[in-house]
């Protein structure tokens, strides 16, 4: 596991300036290599499973509000963080309703496979979370399009 001190910084560009990250040092990124990298670790004490993407030229991974509540910390703080590359796999459960919406457009299944695994996390999510089974309907009769147009749900 690598360890290293750093400072939690906002985001620089929209939509992202509302967010908090961590900077992975020039010197790892480099051995790590170029791309996204799935990664897990220790932030503060805190066990955390993330996601780290290159973007003004450093490697930087988003440090969301739950594990930042649970690690005590906030933007601007210097936290002690250890972290490694993550090679175990993620699976994403499918909810029912969502999967009959693949059965019944394949073509939508195959383009949500070719999603990045954070925008088909979210939209399993989305319709998952919902308590009321007309909602998760819904909201899995809404994922077409927002498939197709690569967004996350709304």
């Amino acid at each position: 596991m690598n360890r290293f001190r750093t400072k939690l910084v906002p985001g620089t560009k929209r939509p992202y300036s509302s967010w908090t990250f961590l900077i992975i040092p020039p010197e790892l990124a480099a051995e790590w290599g170029p791309g996204r990298k799935a990664v897990r670790g220790i932030l503060s004490g805190t066990p955390f499973r993330g996601t780290a993407s290159r973007s003004g030229g450093v490697l930087r991974m988003p440090v969301p509000r739950d594990l930042r509540e649970q690690a005590g910390v906030r933007l601007g703080d210097t936290v002690d963080v250890a972290i490694e590359l993550d090679t175990d796999p993620r699976p994403i459960a499918l909810p029912d309703e969502l999967r009959a919406v693949f059965n019944d457009n394949p073509e939508v299944g195959r383009l949500y496979l070719l999603l990045p695994p954070s925008h088909r996390r979210a939209w399993a999510s989305y319709v998952e979370e919902a308590k009321r089974p007309e909602t998760r309907r819904r909201r899995a009769r809404k994922a077409p399009a927002g498939i197709r147009a690569r967004e996350f749900p709304r």
